[in-house]
């Protein structure tokens, strides 16, 4: 069932989120065939020259507004589908809690990490069109594969990296799990209550998070992890990898238990005192 609720999820937020992703293409392309009027000969009308900059800045105001759309759909779509009068027939589903938390946390990170990286693809090429180059040349320079195994291996930090590597990766999914149950967790607390539901979902968010940031403030005295290496003048390259690592993954822990209480609070608000409307 719970790939059913996932299905159906992507049908409901693909109708805002693709169009808005092919906006955001359509704005980069235009984007950048103005740069490169605004870099040659027709910078010298004025009108063009205008139009030119306009389109770079809505381009600009585009891409916020893809990362903002993508964390405002995420929150409407829980509002309006559980919370809501769609909630009576939510909950009416022969599909439990945990499966439609689920569902709704898997779509909500896919949906970030394709916007994050079609953000990434489109100033990828924005700047390559600026520094006057073409993905081709860059693919030529840059070392292969092999190449850069070798360098590692050279340096004995070749597991060290990959590592890292992975557990950036996943911090930074956490970090995407735990926005949403951040505001799962609050909208879920807040209409536990007959009035004042948003308004108290509102006051529950501002208290997550004045306890998570006491929760990292606490950690950032302990010394984030590494104590030891706090006061060295230098770092050889071993020691500057393990140092991000261990933050990486102390990051990770954190995410992971902040995380695991705000599902806990999202599954019980949802459980058991939800007042619908």
């Amino acid at each position: 069932m719970l790939g059913k609720l996932i299905k159906h999820e992507f049908r409901a937020t693909g109708r805002v989120m693709l169009p808005m992703m092919g906006v955001l293409v359509m704005l980069a392309l235009l984007a950048n065939l103005s740069i490169r009027g605004l870099t040659g000969g027709f910078s010298d009308v004025p009108a063009l020259r205008i139009l030119f900059i306009l389109i770079v800045v809505f381009f600009g105001i585009g891409i916020v507004a893809a990362a903002v759309m993508s964390v405002v759909i995420m929150v409407s779509r829980f509002y309006r589908n559980l919370l809501k009068d769609e909630g009576y027939l939510m909950f009416t589903l022969p599909v439990s809690v945990h499966e439609i938390i689920w569902s709704k946390l898997i779509v909500s990170l896919v949906w970030f990490l394709a916007t994050a990286l079609l953000i990434f693809l489109v100033l990828s090429l924005t700047g390559l069109n600026l520094a006057n180059t073409n993905l081709e040349m860059i693919i030529a320079e840059f070392p292969s594969w092999a190449e850069i195994r070798a360098q590692l291996d050279a340096l004995g930090i070749r597991g060290q990296v990959w590592g890292l590597a992975i557990r950036f990766v996943l911090t930074m999914l956490l970090g995407g799990i735990l926005c949403c149950l951040h505001f799962y967790a609050s909208m879920s607390l807040g209409h536990m209550f007959s009035k004042s539901k948003v308004l108290l979902s509102v006051v529950f968010f501002i208290a997550i998070s004045f306890a998570f940031n006491l929760m990292e403030m606490g950690w950032g005295l302990s010394g984030f992890g590494v104590r030891e290496y706090i006061g060295m003048d230098e770092f050889s390259v071993q020691e500057s990898l393990r140092i991000a690592s261990r933050i990486t993954m102390t990051a990770g822990l954190m995410e992971t238990v902040q995380s695991a209480l705000l599902y806990l609070a999202t599954a019980l608000g949802l459980k058991r005192g939800l007042n619908l409307g």
